[in-house]
């Protein structure tokens, strides 16, 4: 599920005091290497890549990161009734066990999972949307959709309690883990065979064509299904939560849809701070700005470039304008929007808990004439009604499909210790 098209951005890049290798030779790289689509990567793929009995060592090092998180991924379809006795159409996506609440089962996924068809600001109601869950050990059970977000499109799905079902922790990761591509592999479960599945790419750092700035790009050739489902490291380290888009496979990174659970176990909702930044990473910039900035400033290890900053948001900003460039917030190196965005979201727990703003210090370059000072960044939850005054993310849906599958009521449930 993608959001829809406007420049945006992607991530990371070096600290100010120590640069192990040169971000600015990877800016350069990334004009003429840029991220292959689906398509190419799957030309110049062997034909071993994605599948779960490829014996290499990375293989088998990408068949057992999977499976060490299998029985925490679930499959997961809405059925929509049709109007006038139409069939229900369904919507098939890939879930994870995040949290065990009281006497529920939370499991992470998409918005696009509710979503209505053509419109982006709202999702099915409750009465007509029928959610079920397939789990690892093939049972099906009956969903509740909780919360969702349609900024980030992530949703909260709870089901019963499920003792059995362990819950994948969500970690940040170091600032600078994407400055270098790595290996990945996606994960999704699907109704039909009740299987798990896995491809295989790499992360890469370009920028995705989607709304959502924070949003970055693996190779992973990924379908429908996928959707919602983790992308992990050849480590066990969880990178991310997939989404698709025309010619490319982006995801959320880890530190963002960590941001987003913390923010729904508070609040029941994402807290989103009256603060509105946007732009790029430094390092994914083109080379023809970069030389601009490089002439009048002295080249900045990392950062972001401001792009875009709503008027209504300004006075929180305190001078900041677009075209400059945010180093440092509270004294920590920014690599990338998804970085900021998480930072935001946890500084917009302590403006919750404390009912008063939270300032952050940005250390700030503009490079238009050199100068460098600090600016006090206000982080405060939005007005009432001025939501629609602040960025908000486009998504597009893929075509609801017709599934079939063994009712929740008449579910097989396979040995608790499977």
């Amino acid at each position: 599920m993608p959001p829809t098209k406007t420049s945006r951005v992607e991530e990371e890049h070096q600290d100010e005091d120590q640069a192990p290798c040169d971000p600015w030779t990877y800016c350069c790289q990334s004009d003429s290497e840029s991220c292959p689509t689906p398509a190419a990567a799957a030309a110049a793929a062997n034909d071993s890549e994605d599948d779960p009995e490829d014996l290499t060592e990375e293989g088998l090092k990408a068949r057992n990161a999977v499976l060490a998180v299998s029985k925490s991924v679930v499959a997961l379809a809405a059925s929509i009734v049709g109007a006038d006795g139409d069939p229900p159409s369904t919507l098939a996506c890939t879930g994870t066990v995040v949290s065990h609440e009281d006497s529920a089962t939370w499991i992470l996924t998409s918005a696009t999972l509710i979503r209505k068809q053509g419109i982006n600001t709202e999702v099915h109601e409750a009465s007509i949307a029928k959610i079920e869950v397939l789990l690892h050990n093939k049972k099906v059970v009956n969903g509740q959709l909780l919360m969702y977000d349609l900024q980030y499109n992530v949703a909260v799905v709870s089901i019963d309690i499920q003792a059995n079902l362990p819950v994948v922790v969500l970690s940040d990761l170091p600032e600078s883990y994407f400055l270098t591509p790595s290996p990945v592999v996606a994960i999704a479960r699907k109704f039909e065979s009740q299987s798990l599945q896995m491809k295989r790419g790499n992360t890469c750092r370009t920028v995705s064509d989607l709304d959502c700035n924070e949003l970055m790009i693996s190779t992973c050739q990924i379908e429908q299904v996928f959707i919602g489902g983790l992308l992990i490291d050849l480590e066990e380290k969880i990178v991310g939560m997939n989404f698709i888009d025309d010619e490319t496979t982006p995801f959320l990174p880890v530190q963002v849809v960590r941001g987003c659970l913390t923010h729904f176990k508070k609040f029941r909702e994402i807290k989103q701070p009256w603060l509105g930044i946007r732009g790029r990473a430094l390092h994914v910039l083109e080379l023809a700005k970069l030389e601009k900035i490089c002439h009048r400033c002295p080249k900045p290890h990392s950062g972001i470039l401001v792009d875009m900053i709503p008027e209504a948001s300004r006075a929180n900003c305190e001078g900041v304008e677009v075209g400059d460039i945010l180093n440092q917030l509270d004294g920590v190196v920014l690599h990338s929007p998804g970085q900021l965005t998480a930072m935001l979201l946890d500084k917009m727990v302590v403006a919750m808990d404390t009912r008063k703003p939270v300032v952050i210090k940005a250390f700030v370059r503009r490079p238009r004439d050199g100068m460098t000072f600090d600016a006090d960044l206000k982080v405060m939850e939005r007005p009432p009604g001025e939501c629609d005054l602040l960025f908000k993310n486009r998504w597009t849906l893929p075509q609801p499909e017709m599934y079939y599958w063994v009712p929740a009521e008449t579910g097989e449930w396979v040995d608790e210790s499977d």
